[in-house]
């Protein structure tokens, strides 16, 4: 395993971060709101910026407040409808939206920074599923789990 080439490639991967868009409703008209995804520092900043709030379940399950995070998201890596907006368009967008749209947006931010890298870990689980673990656990003698699992009365 050549480290510096895996290197290399997470680096060429950052470079062309993914993207992905969700139509929402501003102004009773759709519009599409595309988002790239942050690099991985830039994300954990960014979240660390915007706590999740204690009271509000849905902060604690995405890891950042959900009211304030997508309008702080870099306006650079926001397009409306094709478009690059500038950051006071960004923000001002965000604060007219209904709450359906802010959640739309807030999945989005969080799919493509978050849910992405868990899929690619539980497709590494799988491709792992049948292999020994290492796990002392996994030493033990399976006469010794038996009895363990089915003491004698």
């Amino acid at each position: 395993m050549d480290l510096k080439a895996l290197i290399e490639a997470e680096k060429q991967r950052l470079e062309n971060p993914s993207k992905d868009s969700v139509p929402i409703l501003l102004g009773g008209e759709k519009i599409i709101v595309e988002v790239t995804k942050l690099h991985p520092t830039a994300w954990t900043e960014l979240t660390s910026r915007h706590a999740p709030r204690t009271n509000v379940a849905g902060d604690g399950r995405l890891g950042f407040n959900q009211a304030t995070l997508p309008g702080d998201y870099p306006a650079e890596r926001i397009k409306v409808n094709g478009e690059p907006v500038d950051r006071d368009t960004w923000v001002q967008i965000f604060a007219v939206l209904d709450v359906a749209h802010k959640h739309s947006l807030n999945t989005l931010m969080w799919g493509l920074n978050v849910y992405a890298a868990v899929l690619e870990l539980a497709s590494l689980g799988k491709a792992e599923a049948g292999r020994s673990s290492g796990s002392p656990a996994n030493r033990g003698s399976r006469r010794a789990a038996s009895k363990a699992a089915n003491p004698q009365k």
